[in-house]
Formats: structure tokens, C-alpha cells, sequence
């Protein structure tokens, strides 16, 4: 394989296991650089988070003692007592939201534009990375906005279908019930796995929009759209079907260790604390890997839809002029 790190003319088009290969080539080799962006994003929301969840982890606290206990009414005398006492959406829950939504684009800009140089073998400093970040901030906070919006319009679009098919199905079935239930399990399903594959596609637009916005500077309307149209349209759909699915799976594995270790420790250690400390490093970990598995993706996209190699490899020679 060639280096990943390696100078732009090292790009071609790449199968799934050259995508995974290189990124954890990328993230093993560049995993401090990597790591250290994200750290001073990831320490400050992993406080607020804690005491934005401490009554959710008083409820798991609670539920592993009794689990632990082997007797079955004391679980459900735990649990009901710690759901009684909690307080609801406490005031640093608000701060974690909006961590999330306008602090996040910064540390998430600064990785793509640390990702892609080591990619490309034009490393970028700390302070770079976070200059570039700043400089696209607002745009990112908008592309923020626009996908809450579009989300916001195709939950509802999902509502009424869902009304409408099940309207549909019950008139059916009450007409011919063995076909209605025929109909309704083969639609069930068929909408499950659409679904499922357009929140995995919508996932990496959203990816594609940042990347877009950060590395070729685009505005907030173009990288929407741009991301948009890389991967529901042509050889991005099918690209993104199948590296989607890969990176799904990624996000899972991570979610389900993230969650069963801090239970384990929550209820081992009875300390909380440690468990956002176990949640804070693997997130810190995680981040390092899952930015140059999408760098790697988006890099591949633009290769088999711009030709990007063949871009830069004209620019190396003088014959073009620099593109983003």
C-alpha cells in the first residue's frame, strides 16, 4: 500500500479494505497530532456532560446494584425509586446542547484540516488547524442549521407516510386480512432497510458538507448542497451504501464498548466520575480514527467523481493552476 501520508499523486480509487487500511494507518501514525485537537474540546464537554447526566448515572448506579443482587424486586424497587427522584432536564443539559451544536464544528474542522494534510503529506500545526477552524466556524454553525432544518422537514414527510401506510394497511386488512398482513410485513420491512440505509447515507453528507466547507472553503449553501449531491447521486450512492454501512458498524462497536465499560465501571467501582474519565478517553481515541476514516472516504469520493488525482498530479506538473 502506499503511504497514506504520501503526496497527493499517491490518490486512486480504493476498496473498502484499502479505506480501512489507511485510515488506521493514518490515525497510528499521526495518533498524538490527532488526539491533541480534539482534547481541548473533549475535556471541557466531558465535565459538562457529567453533571449534565448525574442522574441518569444514578439510575444506572442503582440498576447494576440490583442486577448485582440476583433478586428481582429489588431491581424494579431501585429503578422506580431513582426514575422518581430524577429531576428532569437540569440546567447544565442546555450548555451540553449547545456545546454540541456550536462548539463542536471548531475541533471538528481543525481534524479534517489535520486529517487531510497528513494525507496529502502537507502537515498542518496545532495553531493552523484551529485558524482554518475558525475561519469556517459561522459557515459550519449554518451547515449546523440547514441539516436541523432538513431533518426537522423529513421527520414529518416520515410521520405522514408512516400515518398514511398504516391508514392503508389497516383498510387492507380489514378487507382481506391474510393479504394485509402479507402487505404490511413485506412494506415494514422493505421501509426499515430504506430507512436505515437513507439515515447511513444522510450521515455522510453531513460529513461530506463539513469536509467540503473546510477543505475547499465552500459557503454554507454550497456545502450543503455539495454534500448532498456527492453521495446520493451516481457512484457517490453506491460508494456511500457501502463505506456507510462499514462506518455504521464503526460507530456501533464504539457506542457499545463506550457504554457496557462505563457500566462496568459505574457499577464496580460506584465512582462516576471514572466513568466519564473511561468515556472521555475513548471518545478522545475514537475521534483520531473515525476523521481519517473519513477523510480516506472523502478523498476516494472525489477521486472517482472530480478526478482529483489526476487534478493534482497536472497542478504538480504546472500545467494547472491550484485547486482546493
Amino acid at each position: 500500500m502506499a503511504d497514506p501520508s504520501g503526496p497527493g499523486s499517491s490518490l486512486r480509487p480504493l476498496g473498502l479494505g484499502e479505506v480501512l487500511d489507511r485510515a488506521v494507518n493514518l490515525c497510528v501514525k499521526y495518533f498524538v497530532p490527532l488526539t491533541v485537537i480534539f482534547v481541548v474540546y473533549a475535556i471541557p464537554l466531558a465535565v459538562v456532560q457529567f453533571f449534565a447526566t448525574q442522574d441518569f448515572n444514578h439510575v444506572l448506579q442503582s440498576l447494576v446494584d440490583a442486577m448485582r443482587s440476583g433478586r428481582q424486586g429489588d431491581q424494579s424497587t431501585a429503578l422506580a425509586r431513582e426514575l422518581d427522584s430524577m429531576s428532569g432536564v437540569n440546567a447544565w443539559a442546555p450548555l451540553l446542547i449547545l456545546m454540541s451544536y456550536f462548539v463542536y464544528p471548531l475541533p471538528a474542522a481543525a481534524l479534517i484540516a489535520t486529517a487531510a494534510g497528513f494525507y496529502l503529506g502537507k502537515p498542518v500545526t496545532f495553531g493552523e488547524a484551529y485558524q482554518a477552524a475558525l475561519s469556517r466556524w459561522l459557515n459550519l454553525i449554518g451547515v449546523n442549521v440547514m441539516y436541523s432544518f432538513a431533518a426537522g422537514f423529513l421527520y414529518l414527510a416520515f410521520v405522514f407516510l408512516i400515518v398514511l401506510l398504516a391508514f392503508g394497511i389497516g383498510f387492507l386488512y380489514s378487507v382481506l386480512p391474510a393479504v394485509g398482513i402479507a402487505i404490511g410485513v413485506i412494506l415494514g420491512v422493505l421501509f426499515l432497510v430504506l430507512t436505515i440505509g437513507f439515515v447511513i447515507v444522510a450521515t455522510l453528507a453531513f460529513e461530506m458538507s463539513y469536509f467540503g466547507c473546510v477543505l475547499e472553503k465552500q459557503n454554507l449553501a454550497v456545502a450543503f448542497v455539495r454534500g448532498i449531491s456527492r453521495v446520493f447521486v451516481g457512484i457517490g450512492l453506491r460508494r456511500s451504501l457501502l463505506v456507510g454501512c462499514a462506518f455504521a458498524a464503526i460507530i456501533l462497536g464504539i457506542g457499545i464498548v463506550t457504554a457496557v465499560g462505563e457500566a462496568v465501571i459505574i457499577g464496580f467501582f460506584k465512582d462516576p466520575v471514572l466513568g466519564t474519565v473511561y468515556t472521555t478517553v475513548v471518545r478522545i481515541a475514537t475521534s483520531a480514527f473515525t476523521t481519517a476514516f473519513i477523510t480516506i472516504f472523502y478523498f476516494d469520493l472525489r477521486v472517482r467523481e472530480e478526478g482529483l488525482d489526476l487534478q493534482l498530479a497536472a497542478q504538480a506538473s504546472g500545467s494547472l493552476p491550484s485547486t482546493p
